[in-house]
C-alpha cells in the first residue's frame, strides 16, 4: 500500500470519529433527565419548595394566633401552605426522578421534617437540610477530589479564616 494511501485511509477513519462524536453533541443548558444540570436543579427546587413550606407553615401559626379560623387572613396563609405542600410532593417526585439513592433520601427526610415540625422545630429541619445539601454537592461532584489538593488547601484556608467567614455570611 501506497503511504498516501495509508494517509487517505487514516484521515478518513479519523473523519468518522470525528463525525460520531459530533453527531452526539448535546447543546449545553438542555437538562437531560438523570444529568448534572437535572440534579442540580431538581435539588434547587426541592430546597426553595422546603424553604417555602416552613415559612408558609410559621405564617399559618402566627395568623392563627392573632386571628379566628374564620378570618380572610388565615384563610389565605391555610390555602398558601396547601400549595407550598403540593410543591414540596412535586419537588420530591423531581428528585426521585433523576437522583441517587442517598439523595433521595436526605430528600425525604427533609420532607418529613418539613411537614412533622411545628414552631419550634427549626432545629431538625436545618440539620436535615444541610444533610440535603451535603448529599447533593457529593452527588454533583462540587467538592474537591483527593487528587486536588491545591482545592483542598484553599478550601482549607478559606473556612479557618474567621473573616472570609463572616464575608461569607454576610454576602
Amino acid at each position: 500500500m501506497e503511504p498516501t494511501a495509508i494517509g487517505a485511509a487514516a484521515a478518513r477513519s479519523i473523519g468518522k470519529i470525528g463525525s460520531a462524536a459530533i453527531s452526539r453533541y448535546k447543546p449545553v443548558g438542555v437538562a437531560r433527565v438523570g444529568s448534572p444540570e437535572d440534579r442540580a436543579q431538581a435539588y434547587k427546587r426541592m430546597l426553595d419548595a422546603a424553604a417555602h413550606h416552613r415559612l408558609a407553615q410559621s405564617y399559618v401559626e402566627v395568623v392563627k394566633v392573632t386571628k379566628d379560623d374564620k378570618h380572610p387572613l388565615f384563610m389565605e396563609a391555610v390555602r398558601d401552605l396547601l400549595a407550598s405542600g403540593a410543591e414540596l410532593a412535586s419537588a420530591i417526585l423531581g428528585v426521585q426522578l433523576c437522583a441517587p439513592a442517598y439523595v433521595i433520601d436526605a430528600a425525604q427526610k427533609v420532607a418529613d421534617t418539613v411537614q412533622g415540625s411545628g414552631p419550634d422545630g427549626v432545629e431538625p429541619y436545618k440539620d436535615a437540610q444541610v444533610a440535603f445539601l451535603n448529599a447533593a454537592r457529593y452527588d454533583l461532584d462540587y467538592n474537591p477530589k483527593r487528587w486536588q489538593l491545591w482545592k483542598q488547601r484553599k478550601t482549607r484556608k478559606f473556612t479557618t479564616q474567621p473573616r472570609a467567614l463572616e464575608r461569607a455570611s454576610e454576602g
